[in-house]
């Protein structure tokens, strides 16, 4: 995962009033500011020195947004112009954090609270984080809404690959392109599977026998026939090859029911795909959403821009009120990232046994590993977007489980740390995803930033 690209902007109000001593010392923190940012983490673009005038600000605007930055820091060293500081975000486009500096003497928080005020005004995204640059609570605080600001942006200008069209009647996966392309800055491309099984025809048959044989050595076993591999590994190549040459960012196929009675599932492709590595070695993830769920694409790609691990999408399934955990299994795949080892993963026959299999599939068959982890999901209210944002800690138990609900399938299993019943009143889809660590401040801000309604269920509530 690359770095976060951060622009940073020192000012202070323009004139030849201010005494040398002021202009020296707002200078040296741009430099102080810098540094802490770099010691977060981010790659940081440096617009000059210090910008006070307007003509500087609309300069420095411009030349970060050519620059590629995700996210904006202004630091305000005392007195400023809110004008100034707002035609600085109007030029360059990204939400912005205002960094009042909180030394003694400073008034760093007069000027930090009217160029908030200011970008309040004009609809610009801000926030106001006020406190001293070392301290590591005013640093967390900065750096939640900078992360957010990122998982934002990035997403703009990217291409969501949609296969096939509406899935089992599933309206809660479906939406207008142009209002993703509005709130989402993301262009959705369609393309029918039957591209990818052509494809996947063409694939060379040494090729996929060696992908086979990786699997055959890296993982815990192979019960489903080699036929049915051969045309999941076939499938998956197809898909990477595809993706590249059309420049996707992300994917969601429909698959089911006629990819299983046409030829085989998604479902080798979506584990690998979400992968950080495959028998060609390391690579970049990609998100990949089944059941042609735009909304769950959506979701994941914000979770993926938000860390570095795999994202899951999986079907919510039942409420086990005797261990006190949410199962969750997908109609076939998730990333093998997410068990304990690639030795615990089996490839199993197919999970959905309703359908007619042309060829047989398969499932990477195993029970997600511990850990605390945040779930989300964009849902829809009469066209309005929320997201449902839920703690929880992923519970491990032996693989015998699975055969309380279908044995071929990955499992994850959810301690909810809200309360269950307020989590089904809020829940709106059958699917739902889920990324490891604590991210419900990012997610709102999000949120926020986005014009979403957050639906944060809180943790022992």
């Amino acid at each position: 995962m690359s770095k976060k690209v951060i622009g940073l902007v020192s000012t202070f109000a323009p004139g030849d009033s201010w005494p040398q001593e002021t202009i020296d010392r707002v200078a040296a923190t741009h430099e102080v500011v810098k540094a802490a940012l770099k010691e977060m983490g981010y790659e940081v673009k440096d617009a000059g020195n210090v910008n006070r005038t307007m003509e500087d600000m609309v300069k420095a605007g411009k030349e970060l947004r050519y620059m590629g930055i995700q996210a904006l820091v202004l630091y305000v060293g005392t007195w400023t112009y809110a004008n100034c500081a707002a035609a600085l975000v109007r030029e360059a486009g990204v939400p912005v954090v205002i960094w009042a500096d909180a030394g003694a003497g400073t008034c760093g928080l007069v000027g930090g609270a009217i160029a908030r005020g200011g970008m309040d005004e004009f609809g610009f995204h801000a926030n106001l984080v006020y406190g001293p640059f070392e301290d590591a609570a005013t640093r967390e605080k900065c750096r939640v809404y900078l992360d957010a600001a990122c998982a934002v942006s990035s997403m703009k200008g990217e291409k969501l690959g949609l296969g096939g069209g509406t899935c089992m009647g599933m309206v809660t996966a479906v939406c207008d392109p142009n209002v993703v392309r509005e709130k989402f800055g993301v262009e959705i491309e369609t393309f029918e599977q039957m591209e990818i099984i052509a494809r996947a025809e063409k694939i060379d048959d040494d090729e996929a026998e060696k992908f086979y044989k990786w699997i055959e050595e890296n993982f815990g076993g192979i019960v489903t026939t080699k036929e049915a591999m051969m045309k999941q590994i076939k499938l998956y190549l197809a898909m990477k090859q595809f993706c590249r040459e059309n420049n996707l960012s992300f994917v969601s196929t429909k698959c089911l029911p006629e990819m299983a009675n046409q030829y085989t599932s998604f479902c080798l492709c979506h584990s690998m795909m979400g992968d950080c590595e495959d028998a060609f070695g390391k690579k970049e993830r990609m998100v990949f959403g089944c059941e042609a769920d735009i909304n769950a694409a959506l979701t994941m790609e914000l979770l993926h821009h938000l860390q570095e691990g795999p994202v899951m999408f999986t079907d919510l399934s039942q409420y086990d009120y005797k261990d006190r955990v949410l199962t969750t299994c997908n109609c076939g795949s998730q990333p093998t990232d997410f068990a304990r080892d690639k030795k615990e993963v089996i490839w199993e026959r197919e999970g959905v046994h309703e359908h007619y299999w042309k060829y047989g599939g398969t499932c990477p068959q195993y029970v997600t590993k511990e850990g605390r982890v945040t779930m989300a999901r964009l849902n829809r209210k009469q066209g309005e977007y929320e997201m449902l944002i839920v703690p929880a800690n992923a519970v491990y138990f032996d693989r015998e489980k699975l055969r309380e609900t279908i044995w071929e399938r990955p499992h994850a299993y959810f301690e909810l740390l809200c309360d269950k019943e307020t989590f089904f009143d809020e829940v709106r889809s059958n699917h739902i995803h889920v990324i490891y660590g604590e991210y419900e401040k990012e997610l709102k801000e999000i949120c926020s930033i986005l014009g979403i309604r957050a639906v944060c269920l809180e943790a022992g509530k």
